[in-house]
């Protein structure tokens, strides 16, 4: 954060110009209650447990300001039995077939159900990683919910799709709704559909010379990541059961024709030149009075925005950044470039996926759920290195960045301050808890690499990469390739694995230093 103003490097204008957002998006806890509006469905059937955690439910969501309306007057019209768009569905006890919440709503993606049933949550009897995401999976396919909330005497378990298994307690339960499930359900996961991009269907040749280094780097990591055992795989569509082949084809769609749900993701970001930086004279004198009173120019087809570091603001160009990445699904650890790699890439707030070409008609060819926080680290990526390039012409991580480009793995699990090398810093343990594939993620990785960097910059400390933790999913790590990251991974093999191991996370602890 900029000391000199208690503010962010990058104001609400820039974050979004640089992501592609038309609309504010709320990051807070406050503003996303505020944002919500749920409705209980009707109950079939209910245990005793169920309907007094649904009660209690309902009180804690009005002490935390979230909107509720009657299931009546969540309704399109009184003649349907549709619901609007945009409503959150809590539904506590036994479904029907034929009357799940999924029967009502118009858009999946555009509704987030909250399933609550009667006991333990499966996963807390699991020894390992994969099968803890695996017995939450078959309740969520099941019911067709993003969310199911687990009751039991003792306490309350939230389950997401992305793997999130957090315990919570009755003794603070206000406090554990406003802090852990509002965040789950205003920014929900959301899988990425092709539509939301500018896709390039067989855009990327691979064998092309530029691409030589950063294929081999996923090729030779390969049995590394494998050995650290962070890679969990792959939980498949065709493994879980459902009500009904219609239920099945629900699920498939909202999916985007994924075989199924994957958890991490390795990426390489390819090299470009630094950022053009500008002082506030050099880009008074280039674009006049705005940069003295605006946060973002848009000039002749390239975007700039204001960054106020400790000390002074600065305006750099924001460049079309580019990302190798391990498509959806794929065995991480195993790497066939031909039908594994996409490319993602940012220009001016519009997200780019392009296919290898020839990749075979029909094949699971989709972009990680994390596309745009992928994208949001590599921007980040490039305004880091062009500050630092500027400010203090000798550091690595921009000359890194210039020269063979950054890597990025992620894992589900956390880590512990002091397996980091020397150089990197941390962030993101203080955030809501929200979903990948959000908005709120990505401006998270922005915003938070971009601010560890200015604080490391005040106190004339080196920034050579960073962790940037996301709390109840997970870890994204930046390094100088895959290869050393996964080395570094092993290295640390016995600590990480002991932590990822300890996938279900109590609510309120801290996601790293555990």
């Amino acid at each position: 954060m900029n000391d000199d103003v208690n503010r962010p490097v990058l104001s609400d204008q820039a974050v979004q110009a640089i992501l592609g957002m038309t609309t504010a998006v709320p990051v807070l806890p406050e503003a996303m209650a505020r944002s919500l509006t749920v409705t209980f469905f009707p109950v079939h059937k209910i245990s005793e447990r169920v309907l007094a955690f649904s009660d209690r439910l309902r009180n804690a969501f009005t002490t935390c300001d979230v909107g509720i309306v009657r299931y009546e007057d969540a309704l399109l019209d009184a003649g349907t039995e549709k619901l609007r768009e945009g409503i959150v569905v809590i539904a506590p006890g036994d479904l029907e077939t034929g009357d799940l919440p999924v029967d009502h709503v118009t858009n999946l993606r555009r509704a987030t159900v909250v399933g609550i049933v009667d006991g333990p949550c499966p996963a807390h009897t699991e020894k390992h990683s994969q099968e803890r995401l695996n017995s939450v999976v078959r309740m969520l396919a099941w019911n067709i919910v993003q969310v199911v909330i687990y009751v039991d005497d003792d306490s309350w378990t939230v389950c997401t799709m992305n793997g999130a298994i957090i315990r919570c307690s009755y003794a603070a339960f206000a406090e554990d709704v406003f802090h852990v499930l509002i965040p789950k359900i205003a920014a929900p996961v959301v899988p990425p559909h092709a539509s939301d991009f500018d896709v390039r269907e067989g855009g990327l040749d691979l064998h092309d010379a530029r691409y030589r280094a950063y294929v081999q780097d996923f090729q030779e990591s390969g049995k590394l990541w494998a050995d650290t055992g962070l890679m969990l795989f792959h939980t498949s569509l065709e493994s879980l059961e459902f009500r009904n082949r219609y239920y099945k084809r629900l699920a498939a769609a909202y999916l985007d024709h994924r075989s199924g749900m994957s958890y991490g993701f390795l990426a390489r970001q390819l090299a470009i030149p630094p950022a053009q930086v500008l002082t506030m004279v050099e880009a008074g004198a280039q674009f006049g009075p705005d940069a003295a009173s605006g946060d973002v120019l848009a000039r002749q087809d390239a975007l700039w925005v204001k960054a106020r570091m400790p000390g002074s603001a600065v305006w750099v160009h924001v460049p079309d950044v580019w990302m190798l990445t391990s498509r959806s699904g794929c065995d991480k650890s195993n790497i066939d470039p031909q039908r594994d790699l996409v490319m993602l890439g940012l220009s001016r707030g519009t997200v780019i996926f392009a296919t290898p070409r020839g990749v075979s008609p029909g094949l699971d060819c989709k972009p990680s759920y994390d596309t745009l926080t992928i994208l949001a680290h590599a921007a980040a990526n490039a305004i880091v290195a062009g500050i630092q390039a500027a400010l203090s012409p000798a550091s690595r991580f921009a000359a890194a960045f210039a020269s063979s480009g950054l890597a990025l793995a992620h894992w589900h699990g956390y880590l512990h301050h002091a397996l980091l090398p020397a150089g990197y810093v941390v962030h993101g343990e203080k955030n809501p808890p929200v979903s990948c594939s959000t908005y709120q993620a990505a401006i998270f990785a922005l915003r938070g690499k971009v601010d560890a960097f200015a604080t490391a910059f005040a106190a004339g400390r080196d920034f050579a990469g960073d962790a940037h933790i996301e709390p109840h999913h997970g870890v994204n790590v930046t390094g100088p390739t895959l290869l050393w990251l996964a080395q570094w991974a092993l290295d640390n093999a016995g600590l990480l694995a002991e932590i990822q191991a300890s996938a279900e996370v109590p609510a309120g602890r801290e996601a790293i230093g555990r």
